[in-house]
């Protein structure tokens, strides 16, 4: 783009209905890039199958069950550890992540 600046930070999230991108990463921002110009990447949400890998978790009744089952199995087996989006069926800014993991740490340690 010709512009020095589009978004003034790497990564913004979207989350409004209407808006049919989920995020824009402006690159240079994770080099502190002064460039002229910028190149900014919009990111679309798809729709899931069984042939596509789950990057986030898809609470429906039988993959709560699931969970239940699994977490039934990591609170009796002490060598079994469920962290992040996945293993705790749920869906993290990136801060509450950070603050799992700090508390998975502290309970282990």
């Amino acid at each position: 783009m010709d512009l020095e600046n589009y978004q003034g930070n790497s990564v913004v999230n979207y989350t409004e209905y209407e808006v049919p991108y989920t995020r824009i990463i402006e690159h240079k921002h994770f080099e502190y890039g002064t460039q002229p110009k910028t190149i900014i990447t919009r990111e679309y949400p798809d729709t899931w199958t069984t042939r596509k890998e789950p990057y986030y978790p898809i609470n429906n009744d039988k993959n709560n069950e699931l969970y239940e089952k699994y977490k039934t199995l990591a609170d009796t087996d002490k060598k079994v550890i469920f962290g992040g989006r996945l293993g705790q069926y749920k869906y993290y800014d990136m801060d509450k992540v950070i603050k799992e993991a700090l508390k998975t740490c502290n309970k282990i340690l």
